[in-house]
């Protein structure tokens, strides 16, 4: 009797393993919390180190979140993809859980963490041993990976 209760435990096991449709992310090392520790301004050659900034970039599966550690700026979410070295961010909301994401219309809000335009492609130049490169038409952004 045993025998056949452990056999239909098993079985049971295996319907829902073989059933069930796993989605996985194919961003490699991209996935995971990004710490923004420069920004350069290629227009003016200006740098400006970020290091003791509490910006991140928190990467998992299709959605990126922006969020300021320190609670002064508004945190965002944003839908992206990254495909070769091109990373496409688009479709923005503010980030509130308690009253309901909202869509970005005020480009102001990302603008400290380095997003220019609702929709914005940035070339990945480096990406490899915790520290990530990434270059759109104005900024270069310079990150650790924590």
């Amino acid at each position: 009797m045993k025998c056949y209760i452990v056999i239909f435990f098993i079985g049971v096991c295996m319907l829902f393993v073989c059933s069930c449709e796993l989605e996985t992310s194919n961003n490699g090392d991209l996935d995971g919390m990004w710490h923004l520790v420069r920004v350069d301004t290629l227009s003016t050659s200006g740098v400006k180190y970020m290091e003791d900034d509490k910006i991140y970039w928190l990467f998992q599966f299709k959605l990126l979140q922006l969020e300021d550690k320190t609670g002064n700026k508004v945190s965002l979410l944003m839908r992206f993809e990254h495909k070769d070295n091109i990373l496409r961010l688009y479709d923005p909301y503010i980030y509130d859980r308690t009253n309901g994401d909202k869509p970005l219309t005020d480009i102001s809000l990302s603008a400290p963490y380095g997003v220019n335009s609702l929709e914005e492609n940035f070339s990945i130049e480096s990406l490899e041993n915790g520290k990530m490169v990434l270059c759109a038409e104005s900024l270069r952004l310079y990150f650790r990976k924590l």
